[in-house]
């Protein structure tokens, strides 16, 4: 009877085990970890100022437009420091395909910003482009 006893004791302490180790791992894995909220001294770090740029629009007219873009760490911006003569190109481009109206609409610039976010993000190879606030726009 003893020698049965020790093999089930062992086997019950290596399920124990097993059991206390999945539900620890898969409360750490499912666990949500909440994002670090950053300083407005941290934010302005990773931010690169673009020069007002002015353009046409598609159905006549111009528009001058100045940008800060949120980087997601200061690698990110020493990168895309470079690469500002591609947020001017995807800036005209996509600006130019908007009508007077849809710049003018709240709604029309936050989709812009969102559209520029993505393929400046399709360029970038070291880090992304968190958000895109536009800081300057003048319509004639």
């Amino acid at each position: 009877m003893k020698s049965k006893i020790k093999p089930m004791i062992l086997i019950g302490a290596v399920a124990i085990l097993l059991l206390g180790g999945t539900w620890f791992f898969l409360s750490q894995s499912t666990s949500k970890k909440e994002p670090k909220e950053l300083s407005a001294d941290e934010i302005v770090a990773r931010m690169v100022e673009t020069e007002p740029m002015t353009t046409n629009l598609h159905a006549g007219g111009f528009i001058q437009l100045g940008f800060k873009i949120e980087t997601s760490s200061e690698k990110a911006k020493e990168e895309l420091t470079n690469r500002l003569f591609q947020v001017n190109n995807i800036a005209i481009r996509l600006i130019s395909a908007m009508t007077e109206e849809q710049v003018k609409s709240p709604e029309g610039m936050t989709e812009f910003e969102k559209n520029m976010q993505t393929e400046l993000n399709k360029e970038m190879q070291t880090g992304k482009i968190v958000r895109i606030y536009t800081t300057n726009k003048m319509i004639q």
